[in-house]
């Protein structure tokens, strides 16, 4: 919190803007999206130093094995992570900064310090873009239409209190994976986030919507119940494409939701 509200201090002297800081998962150096949740550790030989080149800290998981592999749960699970990063940070407010092929998941097999191979390595490509353009494309693409659609997540100035409103009583547990909270809007379309980095799901009371409007959400029949306030909505990062992002909504449960494991959901008021 400290570190926080230091970062805060820094940026706002000279009346500077939420937009004047650079949000970013990934940079030019380092792992590449893909590599942050399949390597634990740099695999360099191919850059001809014996591994001794490149940081050791690269604050990656590799989602129960080191590499490429044939397993489809690991494979599930890297594509649910890299669908929250990207959520997290379109969702952010100030400038969000992307590295080019992290949109159909580039690859370097773990070399993070890449910049002397003129090789697939490091050359865009274009094939695996097209393979991924109705699945891990296409939700990247969507996440970005839908952070420049709505203004709420490009405040002109740093939120105040009445910009938020956070669902949570459990900020003194240092265990807590699990982050909800309501980003308010002007017209009354706000928008839900929840976040669950557990390895179990979390059941979460949905916050009433503002005055006539309804939460849109992600479709998922086996969640259903009589309990009906009309819930829809935009992003449930857990569900395969093209249910993990539905721009115009479907119907789905009442005033609960069930958040699995690994995954985000976002939630948008409408009339």
């Amino acid at each position: 919190m400290c570190i926080c509200l230091s970062i805060l201090l820094i940026i706002q002297v000279n009346n500077r803007k939420p937009y004047h800081s650079i949000n970013f998962i990934i940079a030019h150096d380092g792992f590449t999206l893909y590599d942050l949740v399949s390597y634990n550790n740099k695999h360099n030989e191919a850059n001809g130093e014996n591994g001794n080149d490149g940081s050791n800290d690269n604050f990656s998981w590799n989602c129960g094995f080191e590499g490429e592999t044939s397993d489809a749960s690991i494979k599930a699970l890297r594509s649910r992570q890299m669908k929250n990063f990207h959520l997290t940070l379109m969702v952010s407010q100030g400038t969000p900064m992307m590295l080019m092929g992290d949109e159909y998941g580039h690859t370097r097999y773990g070399n993070n310090n890449s910049y002397g191979h003129d090789t697939a390595i490091n050359n865009f490509q274009w094939g695996q873009l097209d393979a991924g353009k109705n699945s891990h494309f296409r939700f990247f693409s969507e996440m970005i239409k839908f952070r420049r659609s709505h203004g709420v997540f490009r405040h002109e100035n740093f939120l105040e209190k009445n910009d938020v409103t956070w669902h949570e009583d459990n900020w003194d547990n240092y265990e807590s994976k699990f982050l909800a909270f309501t980003l308010h809007d002007n017209d009354g379309a706000d928008i839900y986030l929840a976040f669950n980095a557990h390895n179990f799901f979390v059941k979460v009371s949905i916050a009433p919507a503002p005055p006539k409007r309804h939460w849109f959400r992600v479709y998922s029949a086996h969640e259903c119940s009589r309990d009906f306030t009309y819930l829809f909505a935009e992003v449930d990062t857990n569900l395969s494409s093209p249910d993990d992002f539905v721009v115009e909504g479907v119907p789905g449960i009442g005033s609960t939701y069930n958040v699995a494991p690994y995954s985000c959901i976002l939630l948008e008021a409408k009339s």
